[in-house]
């Protein structure tokens, strides 16, 4: 099979091509996930361990619902 120089240029605009479309392709698809990985976490935080010497329960208002306090070592809803 003989190509000439032509063919061989016209194929490798062809290839360059396809390859600049597959990296934005690709580039935007890792946007696309690390955007939602980010976005469907939610606020959970987790923890070995939390101190506080108060702790206030909200509702989805921003309202307290409840309040604890640590008052002589125990413990006492406010």
């Amino acid at each position: 099979m003989h190509t000439t120089l032509a063919q061989l240029e016209t194929r490798l605009h062809r290839v360059e091509r396809q390859n600049r479309l597959l990296l934005a392709l690709l580039c935007t698809t890792t946007g696309l996930a690390l955007l939602g990985a980010t976005k469907g976490g939610g606020n959970v935080i987790i923890a070995d361990e939390v101190r506080a010497h108060r702790l206030s329960l909200i509702n989805d208002k921003g309202e307290v619902v409840h309040d604890w306090a640590v008052h002589g070592g125990w413990v006492i809803e406010k």
